[in-house]
């Protein structure tokens, strides 16, 4: 049954704190796997021979070629204030984890609060009954407490008598219960699907209606079976972003957790597990390979490969450059207009690709320039993942407005062109979309230079009230055009 959140003045008991998923919301082994693969994904394949040694042997090796750092970390503030009060009430805390000892160690001496930290020492995996005998045999049976997550610390908590447990999934909570007489909760379980969706980001989705603007442009709208395809192919697109947003959240945890609002996604402070968050990659990933396959054409297909090659390309290389970063982004989005020609099988416009080459370069800009002003109020000096420092805000603050008014010029230049006399009968309307165009990219660097714009402008305009109503606004002129 649930308790009260336990005090540390009632027993004088030794307090035993599991690591994974315990002191911290995700899994060492895990994290450690994630840095092999971003520092030396050479040694993965020697993961598997090191596991024919055994899981003891796997932790060694791996909190050897790539050891976590402990203050990247997602700790449980409930475990962590539980450990504070122990130590006042005078009585021994020691970390006891199945991960290497390495690791423990490591995460004892930043915490700076346990007495002891035990783990895994390369070849017997501390862990269940070998932990549980562990304990019995260094405090007896009945005299520790042990704070741990899993099924597996069923036996631990049998030997302690009594079982305090942090975010328990339904069935390991029943099982506590039935075998220990007393039974403390000390956080819930957060709602895995709500943070499966989180995870998603299907608010991001709305980048991906650019899919339809080449239909559109092209004035092929009245044909059903074209928008049919770009239907298909905006969930196909979605979900392929999906999956690389998850690759992304993977890559840079380290990053995330130190970020003001990344900090909150679901991978980064561990509602989501990193296994999880894999399945979900793949699973988006092969969501949106067959929806591709079979409701738009072959050459969709592959251009969905094309955008997985160049965002991962861009997750572990690109993204580190300077300004090739900001033009990568602007590419990518560009990538969505190009994706919509091929999805609707229509040509697509020169003035449409030269209007988003320059408008995503803004925005791109501009979400490198929030990240900047937020270093000031941070009192830091470059962003951590990117290379950009202080110095360059006033350069990004000439480059950004100046691309999203050259945007502003080529569809001036457009509205002037041949063409579009055989398009719009009344084409002087559009010259409104010019006029909030021009508004609309010159208000978002002024919200930006006051701090008050988003790390990402896309999903500020699409919370943002005016940008809301400016986005209908162009939408009438359009209208007003063809009347």
């Amino acid at each position: 049954m649930k308790k009260p959140p336990l005090q540390s003045a009632e027993t004088t008991r030794a307090l035993c704190v599991d690591l994974d998923g315990t002191l911290v919301a995700t899994d060492t082994l895990w994290e450690s796997f994630l840095i092999l693969m971003k520092t030396a994904p050479h040694r993965v394949l020697s993961l598997l021979f090191v596991l024919l040694g055994g899981r003891p042997k796997l932790k060694r090796y791996l909190s050897t070629h790539a050891p976590v750092d402990p203050r990247a970390l997602p700790y449980r503030e409930e475990v962590l204030e539980l450990t504070r009060n122990a130590r006042q009430a005078g009585r021994p805390i020691i970390l006891v984890t199945a991960a290497d000892q390495a690791t423990a160690a490591a995460v004892a001496a930043h915490v700076d609060v346990f007495d002891e930290a035990v783990g895994s020492d390369g070849r017997h995996n501390l862990k269940a009954q070998r932990k549980a005998d562990f304990l019995a045999s260094r405090f007896g049976r009945g005299g520790f407490q042990y704070v741990g997550d899993a099924a597996a610390d069923l036996p631990v908590w049998k030997a302690a008598g009594d079982a305090i447990i942090v975010a328990p999934s339904p069935r390991t909570r029943r099982r506590a219960e039935q075998a220990v007489s007393s039974v403390t909760v000390v956080s819930e379980r957060p709602n895995k699907w709500l943070a499966a969706m989180k995870e998603l980001r299907p608010h991001q989705w709305a980048k991906n209606l650019l899919l339809f603007v080449p239909l559109y442009f092209a004035h092929a709208y009245d044909d059903w079976w074209r928008v049919f395809s770009v239907v298909m192919a905006f969930f196909s697109f979605s979900l392929c972003a999906s999956s690389i947003y998850i690759l992304n959240d993977l890559v840079d945890l380290p990053a995330d957790r130190r970020h003001r609002t990344k900090r909150k996604r679901p991978l980064a402070s561990g509602t989501l597990a990193i296994p999880e968050g894999l399945l979900l990659m793949v699973f988006s990933l092969a969501s949106s390979l067959l929806l591709a396959t079979s409701f738009v054409n072959l050459q969709f297909v592959w251009v969905v490969l094309g955008y997985i090659a160049l965002t991962t390309f861009y997750t572990f290389y690109l993204k580190r450059r300077l300004i090739v970063d900001v033009l990568a982004l602007a590419l990518l989005f560009t990538y969505r207009v190009m994706a919509g020609s091929v999805a609707a099988q229509v040509e697509l416009s020169f003035w449409l690709l030269a209007f988003s080459i320059f408008f995503f370069t803004s925005l791109a800009f501009v979400k490198r320039y929030s990240e900047l002003i937020q270093l000031r109020r941070n009192d830091e000096h470059a962003l951590r993942g990117r290379n950009y420092v202080l110095a360059d805000v006033p350069l990004v603050t000439s480059i950004g407005p100046a691309s999203g008014l050259l945007a502003v010029l080529v569809f001036a230049l457009y509205i002037n062109s041949p063409s579009i006399q055989r398009y719009y009968s009344t084409p002087q309307a559009l010259w409104g979309i010019c006029l909030i165009l021009m508004y609309w990219v010159t208000r978002v660097w002024f919200l930006a230079a006051r701090g008050e714009m988003h790390d990402d402008p896309v999903l500020f305009a699409v919370r943002d009230k005016v940008s809301l109503f400016s986005g209908a606004l162009a939408l009438g002129c359009l209208l007003a055009a063809r009347l």
